[in-house]
């Protein structure tokens, strides 16, 4: 190994003759680039997997031209050891939580879609920043990346203004928030981090003509962009930079007063550093501007910057848990696996498992959160006390190499001094976000490049240093790099196949899932089959179960099908969701999903009477029940489920249970004053409706089973009442219409009974029919309706129904069902 003291030089000699190190240097450009604004705009092609997977392809592309560039050269040269190796820390730490854990390496590895809080993930991040600081040496390589960035930023930005002008003219064409880095919040986050450079870049580099007016120009523009997104961190952190750069500027900038007005003072001037007076305009002004106008929205941000963001229909939620919970379901995850925590990308299954009960009486409380307050917390809580060490020592790293190198080595070259501030500045930036809030893999990416890029320019610190090995010239070593190189060669072509593979694998889970919302179920069959034979995932097989069941109930509803066959491809279907459905809980047991899926396939078939049908659906559900004990749908789902088996007193213990974790669960409360309608229990039952109907005013359906139940008990006039706002609320309701139609009948105003059943009758030609006795006896003067007739119209006893239907099921002959 060699110690360099002269790295190669800033200017290229020969900038146009091929070499596979510069393709490598333009494959980390161009993917990361492409990773950044790739958009297309189609539902079966996914948005943030397509930017993932030009990342990985692009890092494995840049791997294969680097790998072959020291194959060709002989020799490997490298920046100081230190923190390059520090970029594996983490990465290490993720690997021992995914072996050790417990969790399924498979989906430790991979989860769903390659999230940033996987394996695979924290892998592509740090083999990019190595890659980075290996690849880049040279002066205009650093020059091209920071041009091309802000090419890539500027269109980002022009593509906004489009997006957020076509928003305002026509929002039901576009929404203005619709970006091409990822959620708006990332678009905010980038922008933050472009206006940040180019302060730097403003102040620290002799940038003059059309490079400056465009600095400017992006300057306002982003500042315009941060107004809208208006995030109080990214404007603090923004607001931070630009403070510390006015201070430098003032501290730097030769005093312009007459010398003559120090006589007789003595002065600590520190000549060395003062600047010339020429900064003036170039270091004063964007700082000071960008800090007043970062300052402004930091305190109007609730007013101003909320009435901008009103204005321009751009306001987006950003939805994530608190601090104490991310701690508490911290707590309990190390109380049970505190070396290695509860596996990467495995959030979500301990936030179900250990989230607080009061969640449900907010509006999130049916969102199944997968990752924290912000990236690292999420991490230390996965990778338990071995990704807690592994981050603070990186970071730790990273912090110690950076302000020596900023404070104590600082490159010589103004442009390789740029270069190292700006990179340290942008990587801090992005692990500081990291740690408040949860970025996309688009900002992980560029603050990661940003870090390769730091720790690339460390080669240019005062001392010059980098080291090298020349294994051309040794046989024994050189045997062991090639060897070693080549194994990684071929690694990095096994693993684009498998980026491509499950690329495709997500393209066709998209296509099954547009499929399936259509209602073509054999389109929906094959794309999920071609999912399954790229890459088997238990979102693909949950996605299978589901077509199974609706299979099923189209060949139940298909009368052209001949007995034998219906049963065939019943049995096949069912068979098939069977499988499906253990196959996904196989896959990831630990995803209350799964188990549901699997259980309503099993349900489906109960009221068949078939062998094992109910017990397996129970068994499922319970299973799902105790990976997400607060949830209060699954208690509703195993009450559900108890209905169909006829067992009463069961169901109305589940809904119970489930009212007890979430007391407005209006679909809970309505179901079980249905049940014990049925039972006979009518003074009970109003009272679960009316608590419904508190919860839920404006749902028809909750409000006629109160009209109904009122009636039951007496209170006629109540139950018109009801029955008038279900009407109200929904005109086509032909059930609530007839029902009020007999209320007024019983209440002798027969003129208004007329006018709701002649709603009815104009509804279809079956309903004029149904109810065209009434009719006559109405306008002859006669109430249809006498006391005997309404225990048969079904009051006071009702159908226990499907909360979501917009009329009762079984409705009584002679009343008539609401069009669907």
């Amino acid at each position: 190994m060699s110690d360099a003291e002269h790295p190669v030089s800033t200017t290229a000699s020969n900038p146009r003759r091929f070499s596979f190190d510069t393709a490598a240097i333009w494959a980390l450009i161009a993917s990361g680039g492409l990773a950044t604004i790739a958009f297309i705009p189609s539902q079966t092609i996914p948005f943030i997997y397509t930017k993932i997977s030009i990342l990985a392809i692009g890092g494995l592309v840049a791997l294969v031209f680097f790998i072959l560039a020291r194959l060709r050269r002989g020799n490997v040269i490298v920046p100081p050891l230190p923190l390059l190796g520090a970029l594996w820390i983490v990465p290490l730490a993720y690997a021992l939580s995914a072996l050790f854990s417990g969790a399924s390496f498979v989906t430790s590895f991979f989860g769903t879609d390659l999230e940033s809080d996987t394996l695979g993930f924290v892998v592509l991040l740090a083999a990019i920043a190595t890659l980075t600081a290996l690849a880049f040496r040279r002066g205009p390589h650093y020059r091209s990346f920071f041009k091309w960035g802000a090419i890539v930023l500027g269109i980002v930005l022009v593509a906004q203004l489009g997006f957020i002008v076509v928003g305002k003219i026509a929002p039901k064409l576009v929404t203005p928030t619709v970006n091409l880095v990822g959620t708006f919040g990332d678009m905010g986050i980038l922008v933050g981090l472009g206006l940040t450079l180019a302060l730097l870049a403003l102040r620290f580099l002799p940038i003059a003509g059309r490079a400056r007016l465009a600095l400017y120009i992006g300057g306002v523009l982003g500042l315009m962009m941060l107004a809208l997104v208006n995030s109080q961190l990214v404007w603090a952190l923004v607001a931070l930079v630009a403070l510390g750069l006015f201070i430098e500027s003032i501290m730097k900038k030769r005093p312009s007063s007459d010398e003559g007005e120090f006589d007789g003072v003595s002065m600590i001037t520190g000549e060395r550093d003062i600047d010339s007076g020429d900064s003036d305009s170039t270091g004063l002004a964007a700082p000071l501007v960008t800090l007043l106008v970062a300052l402004f929205f930091l305190i109007g941000g609730s007013t101003i910057g909320n009435a901008l963001v009103t204005a321009f229909n751009a306001s987006v939620v950003d939805v994530r848990p608190s601090w104490q919970s991310t701690f508490a379901v911290g707590s309990h995850t190390y109380a049970t696996s505190p070396i290695f925590g509860s596996g990467p990308g495995t959030f979500g299954t301990q936030w179900l498992k250990f989230r607080d009960r009061s969640l449900n009486d907010t509006i999130f409380w049916n969102v199944d959160f997968t990752s924290g307050i912000g990236y690292l917390p999420t991490s230390f809580v996965t990778t338990g006390v071995a990704g807690v060490l592994a981050w603070l020592a990186f970071l730790g790293m990273f912090l110690f190499f950076g302000v020596r190198a900023l404070l104590f080595r600082t490159p010589s070259d103004p442009f390789m001094r740029y270069v190292s501030l700006a990179s340290f500045t942008g990587a801090l930036y992005v692990f500081v976000l990291s740690m408040l809030t949860v970025p996309g893999p688009v900002v992980l990416m560029v603050g990661f490049l940003m870090l390769g890029i730091f720790v690339s320019s460390l080669r240019y610190g005062r001392e010059r240093r980098e080291y090298g090995v020349i294994f051309s010239r040794s046989p024994r070593i050189g045997f062991v790099i090639v060897f070693g190189l080549t194994l990684l060669l071929l690694a990095s072509v096994v693993a684009a196949y498998v980026v491509v593979e499950r690329y495709l694998a997500d393209v066709a889970y998209a296509t099954a899932t547009v499929s399936y919302g259509t209602g073509d179920l054999a389109g929906a069959t094959t794309a999920v089959n071609r999912s399954i034979l790229f890459a088997p995932s238990e979102r693909a097989y949950q996605l299978a179960a589901a077509i199974g069941i609706s299979r099923m109930r189209q060949i139940a509803a298909d009368t052209k099908l001949t007995p034998s066959d219906a049963q065939q491809q019943f049995q096949a279907a069912l068979t098939g969701g069977i499988q499906a459905g253990t196959t996904a809980t196989r896959l990831w047991p630990k995803d209350y999903q799964n188990w549901v899926m699997l259980g309503n396939v099993y349900e489906t078939v109960v009221p068949l009477n078939i062998q094992g049908s109910y017990e397996n659906a129970k068994a499922a559900f319970v299973q799902a029940e105790t990976l997400a004990p607060t949830n209060p749908t699954l208690p509703f789902v195993l009450a559900q489920l108890e209905i169909a088996k006829g067992n009463g007193a069961a169901a109305e213990t589940d809904l119970a249970q489930a009212i007890t974790l979430k007391r407005d669960y209006t679909q809970a409360i309505f179901l079980l004053s249905q049940l014990q309608a049925q039972e006979g229990k009518a003074k009970e039952a109003l009272q679960a409706a009316e608590a419904a109907a508190y919860f839920a005013p404006n749902d028809p359906t909750v409000l006629f089973q109160v009209g109904l139940l009122r009636s039951a008990n007496g209170n006629t006039d109540g139950a018109i009442d009801a029955l008038s706002k279900a009407v109200q609320l929904n005109p086509q309701y032909a059930n609530a219409h007839f029902f009020l139609g007999v209320m007024y009948a019983i209440k002798g105003q027969l003129d208004k009974a007329l006018t709701e059943l002649n709603t009815v009758a104009a509804f279809s030609p079956d309903n004029a029919k149904a109810v065209e006795g009434d009719i006559a006896s109405l306008q002859a003067g006669k109430n249809p309706f006498p006391p005997s007739r309404l225990g048969a119209l079904g009051i006071p006893q009702t159908t226990v129904t499907d909360p979501t239907a917009g009329a009762v099921k079984n409705p009584p002959a002679t009343a008539t069902t609401a069009p669907k």
